[in-house]
Parts: structure tokens; sequence; C-alpha cells
């Protein structure tokens, strides 16, 4: 491993601020759902009918969160660095201690901050406008940490990258994963913007406000819902107290308490006793698994270095350990700080150095590996993986790998009997051989007919083959619907849920160029080149002047980005330019905007792992789903299933540390229907008969 990727992800922690198809059939479901799945589908989509009007976005001015209305009257719960900024503006002069509170349907409210709990990360608001109808304030209850357990489900909602109105807070599904006193902990995809959004179980009920998150794809953090309660009385007489702590915390190495841990599915293992130090005479022994301190549970490595920076030198508290699978209360006084030692690994929550790096490091690695091992409560476990292995079965022949001479380049969708398949087009670009490798065994060459930019689209032509093509839906997903992506060989991979309905993306109206322009004599230099757009796509360099676009003069940047947006995606627009003392004319066919401007995780988007995991064509879509799933780019192009085995779409792209994204069945089937006729045009006499149709099988 490159030690500069190493170097990116030590430490790495951020804060949340938070023919024609035959449309209208189906294929009849031979195969039994299992009822454990429709039970869960049914109590997810109540749940979020019952839960979504009382998530809000919350904006102090300096920036926008997350939040939810947890009574009538309008007292709002949040994360406490969410209104954080606002409490810095007005220690330094300015600023009032109100904030914003943008309900789901537009309206804004004036609300005042109460109490802030630092410590945990939670704060308490208060709409002090009355709401504008009869029946107050959409607002949701508030569960029980206390009676949350491991492996439970749980769904998130907020707002990550901003709240918009056009799209409502997106669901994430996942699973709990830990259960401490003062955190929670579950596989659901929280990212920026979801700061101080709700947690729920399957009831409907909010049991955590998203918090943090870390450099572990499935370390999502929830403020537990029991801080709150247990801290009503003071949020609400506006008492503001604690230090929020942002640190991983994996070794607890110091005089303070003395062990060295080891963590496995958020599991403390006792690797090491520091001779003399407190947890020795304690009794603490190696291979003892903590379980708590005090009367606190341990959630994970950073509600650890919480609970012990809040200890005293020389404090008695109880340690609960597991030892030989019985439970042991150890006596423990804790040791006395030396003066000038930054040891307070364990007290502040810092890290050493040394060895830990390495661990995390290493651990990092495993979470972002393909091949990552998959811990026991999990969304996709084992156990919840065989729940939809019929499913799989039973259409994995409408799913293919696209190799190029052996790798792997994406998935693709069987669309015909005949050997007609979409899959998304920027993974073919350079490829040399591409062929289809079935779900059951063999391999035939393919070639590219036809392919939509905007889209992303490429239509593939196999020869001489008799397939079983997916059979679309024609009814619209709805969010909280379930679904299932499958591997190269039609096995289930990822379950994921319909986080946000059928719209168009920000960007996709923006016609592309696909270069960084810098403003040089007599016109446009090159400076980069941006991988998968038009100008990659049509040959032009890094170096080239751009001297004229569309026939239009260019002589600064600001003047070829004014001229490019003057045209649509899918435009051939010709582009004068020179290369060395030659200049040349090229006819470019424009791409929407497909780039993420502002990556929610930047190890995403590092020149190291660019490509890696996440797609280089990752929006500007005329029309998508939002899934939840952290689907790698090879990944990609097959469809998405709902729980009767018909496609709600194509997966199409991985845009971030988790959303992917895919093109509904509906626009699927206008995109292949063009795709098809530019093929039948270009070679009519290697079309189907009369632009023959797919049938259902």
């Amino acid at each position: 491993m490159d030690p500069r990727l190493f170097r990116l992800f030590r430490g790495l922690l951020l804060v949340v601020l938070c023919g024609a198809l035959p449309c209208g059939q189906s294929s009849a479901w031979s195969a039994e759902v299992p009822q454990e799945l429709k039970d869960r589908q049914q109590q997810l989509l109540a749940a979020h009918e019952k839960a979504r009007a009382a998530v809000v976005g919350v904006t102090d001015g300096m920036g926008v969160g997350s939040g939810v209305i947890v009574s009538s009257d309008g007292y709002v719960l949040t994360a406490s660095h969410v209104v954080e900024g606002r409490r810095r503006f007005r220690r330094n002069g300015g600023g009032d201690p109100s904030v914003v509170v943008l309900m789901p349907d537009g309206s804004q409210y004036r609300a005042e901050i109460l109490g802030r709990n630092a410590d945990a990360d939670a704060a308490l608001l208060k709409i002090t406008e009355a709401p504008r109808g009869n029946n107050g304030f959409p607002h949701v209850a508030m569960g029980r940490t206390s009676q949350t357990q491991p492996g439970q489900w749980c769904f998130a909602l907020g707002h990550p990258g901003g709240y918009r109105k056009d799209r409502e807070a997106p669901l994430r599904l996942g699973r709990v994963l830990s259960v401490g006193s003062r955190t929670v902990v579950s596989d659901c995809a929280i990212l920026l913007g979801d700061s101080g959004g709700p947690l729920f179980n399957l009831d409907g009920e909010v049991i955590g406000i998203h918090s943090m998150i870390t450099s572990l794809i499935i370390e999502n953090r929830h403020v537990a819902i029991d801080v709150f309660t247990g801290d009503w009385d003071r949020l609400l007489a506006r008492e503001r107290w604690g230090e929020l702590r942002a640190a991983d915390n994996n070794l607890v190495e110091t005089d303070f308490f003395g062990v060295k841990l080891q963590w496995q599915d958020f599991v403390p293992k006792v690797t090491e006793v520091r001779a003399a130090a407190p947890a020795e005479k304690a009794g603490v022994r190696v291979g003892d698994v903590l379980l708590g301190i005090g009367d606190g549970r341990i959630a994970d490595r950073l509600d650890l270095g919480t609970i012990l920076a809040l200890l005293e030198s020389e404090q008695s508290v109880k340690v609960r350990v597991l030892r030989d699978g019985a439970e042991t209360e150890l006596a423990l006084t804790t040791g006395r700080m030396p003066a000038g030692d930054d040891a307070g690994a364990g007290r502040q929550g810092e890290r050493d150095a040394g060895e830990d790096d390495e661990q995390r490091q290493q651990e990092i690695m495993e979470q972002l590996s393909d091949n990552r091992r998959i811990g026991p409560n999990e969304k996709r476990d084992t156990r919840v993986l065989k729940l939809f292995e019929t499913l799989a079965l039973e259409r994995r022949e409408g799913v293919v790998a696209i190799r190029d001479n052996g790798p792997l380049l994406c998935l693709g969708t069987v669309m015909t009997e005949d050997g007609y398949i979409l899959t998304k087009a920027s993974e073919l670009n350079n490829a040399l051989r591409p062929e289809i490798v079935f779900p059951r065994g063999g391999r035939v060459p393919v070639r590219e007919v036809a392919r939509d930019y905007s889209f992303d689209l490429a239509l593939l032509k196999a020869e001489g083959v008799s397939l079983k093509p997916a059979v679309f839906r024609d009814s619209p997903a709805a969010v909280g619907e379930m679904a299932l992506i499958q591997d190269s060989r039609g096995r289930a991979s990822l379950p994921t849920v319909i986080s946000v309905r059928a719209h168009e993306m920000e960007n996709s109206r923006r016609a592309f160029l696909g270069i960084k322009p810098e403003t040089a004599e007599n016109g446009v230099r090159i400076s980069e080149i941006i991988p998968g757009g038009a100008a990659e796509r049509n040959g032009l360099k890094a170096g080239d002047l751009v001297l004229s676009v569309g026939g239009s003069e260019v002589q600064t940047s600001q003047q070829l980005i004014v001229r490019v947006g003057e045209f649509q995606p899918g435009d051939r627009v010709p582009v004068k330019f020179m290369r060395g003392e030659k200049i040349e004319t090229m006819e470019i066919v424009l791409t929407p905007r497909f780039t993420n401007e502002n990556p929610l995780l930047p190890l995403y988007d590092s020149l190291e792992t660019r490509g890696q995991f996440a797609s280089v064509h990752a929006g500007g879509f005329p029309r998508v789903l939002q899934i939840d799933a952290d689907v790698y780019p090879s990944k990609v192009g097959g469809p998405l299933l709902d729980l009767e085995g018909n496609a709600l779409g194509i997966v199409i792209a991985r845009a971030d540390r988790y959303p992917t994204y895919a093109i509904p069945a509906d626009s699927v089937q206008e995109v292949y229907r063009s795709l098809r006729a530019q093929a039948d045009a270009a070679a009519p006499n290697a079309a189907a008969p009369n632009g023959a149709a797919p049938t259902a099988p």
C-alpha cells in the first residue's frame, strides 16, 4: 500500500455536520417471498410514513444540519455541534440565540436554542412561532435506548448534503451494531448534513440522533435517546455543559486506567494490562471483554474515550467484564495523570501512534475492501442475504458480467432474448475486447451499438445467443421499499432500500466539456482532462489550446464556460483547438455535468483511490432513484430487484461514501427504445425483424 494512502486514512474522522419493452408486464413470482422480508418492508413503509413529516432542517446561519420534532408544541432534538457555530458567533458579540427550522414542505420557523450537552453531542431547541395549522407540529415519539439491542433493524432520516425542498429527507435502512449508555452505532448510511437527524426503530420511535461518522464505513454514531430524556430538565433549563470529543480511541494505555484493547465487532477485548496500573490492581486480565464502566454500557471507541474523559483521577468505579462466558464486576480506582504527560489517550480520546496506528490502518483497508468481513449484525450478514437467496437465483439470468480479456468492468442487464444488453457506458471506456460472462458459466464477445451520454447507458449486442431478459416493473418504486443488488453470478450481494423517489438530478441539464480550463494567450489552455468527460471521450488532451466552441471564439475561461453552457447534454458541438503548431477541429458530444464537486468524504475522491470506491460518472442523470448501498463501481450496471423479482431499474453509479443511484424502470425503457432505434438505423440488416421487443420469460 502506498504510504500516502495510509497517511490519508490515518486518524480520519469527520464530524457530521451530519424496439419497445413490454410496458405493464411483470412476471409471476414463482418462489415464496420470505414472510420476514414482507413484514419488514411493511413495517418500514408504515414507520417512514409516520416519521417523515417530523424530520426538519436546522440552520444557524453558518451551515445546515438536521433535527426532529418530538412534541406538538415544537420541541426539536438535534446534535450539539449543529448549533455550536451560533454559540461561538454570539460569544464574539453577534447574533442571537435562535435558529431556523426548515419543514419538509419548505415552510420556515424560528426556534430558540435551549440546553446543550456537548459531552454527548445533544441539543434541545424550541420552535417559538405558532404552527400554521390546528393540529400542532408534526412529531414523533421517543423510544428507549435501554430497550434497543444490537441486531435490531433501524432507519435513518436527515438531510445529507444540505436541506432541499424538492427532495425529502433520504431514508437509509440498517441495523444497530452496538448500544452504549451514551451512544448507538448503526450501519445506516449517514453523511455530512445528516447531523442532528433521527435514527428510528421500525415502530417509528426515535432511538438516536446522528452525531459522527468515522473512517470505517459502518461506524455511524448516534446520540442515544436516553441522553435526551435523562437530561431533559437540564436541557429545558438552558444549561450548557461538556466538550465534544472527536477522535478514534483504540488505546487506553495510561496510568489513568492501564489496559490495551483490541476491537472486533465493537467489542473491546483486553490484550495487555500494564504492570501496577489501576486495571491490574482491580484484577482486570488479558482476554477479558470490557462491557461497561460505572453505570454505562460501552458502544465503541469514542464512547469509551468519552466515559474515561469524564472520570476523575483517584475515582472509584465499577468495571464490568466478560470472563470465561460469565459477567464479572470489579472495583477499580483510577490513577493519577502524570504531570506534563499527554498520556491521556484513554482520558481525552487521543490515540497513541505506532502499532495502534498500523492496526487502525489495516482495519480501514479491510473495511474498504470489496471482500471485507461482514459483522454478525450488519444488514448484509450471511443470514440476511440468505433471505434474498431464492429471489436472486430466480432472476440470475437477467444479469451478466462484462469483462475485458479477464478483468471485470461492470455488470449488464439483459434486455432481449436475442442478445441486447444495457450497461454503464463510462465503465467500458478503453475496453479492448469486451465480452459477457454468464452467471452459470460461458462467455461470448459483445460489441457496443449505441450510447446515451445523459444516462451513461450503453447498448451492447451479443450474437448467436439465447438469453432470458430481466423484467421491468411498470409501477414506480416507493421510498422505503426494499430492494436487492446482485453480484456478477446473479447471487444476492447487497440488500438496499429506496432512499429517494425518482427525481431529476442537479446539473442534469448543464452541458459539460470535461476540462479544467485556464486563460492563455489567444485562447483557453486545457490544464487537466476530467476522466469520463466529453473531452477525454473524444480525444482532447491536456495542453491543447481551445480557440472556439460551436463556431464562437473563446479567449478566457469564463467565455468558454458560458459558451458550453448554451448547449444541452448530448449536443454535438464543433471545438476548434491548437495542438502544438497544428490547428484542428473536432466534433464533440457534450455530457451532463456528472462530477462530484463537493465530495461528501474526500477519501473516495483522492488521486490514489479515484475510481476504486466511487464511480467517475456519478451525477447529472436526468432521472434517478437513490438507494443506500455501498456498491463498488465494477458492480454497477445490473438490475435493481424488488421483492417480487422485478427490476425497479438499473444500478448506475456509486456517488460517494454511500449514495448509489439507479435509473428507474420507465427511464430505462425509454432509453432502450431510443438506443435500439439508433442501432437499427445504423445496421438495419442486423436488427431484429420489425424491431422485435423482448418478452417476459
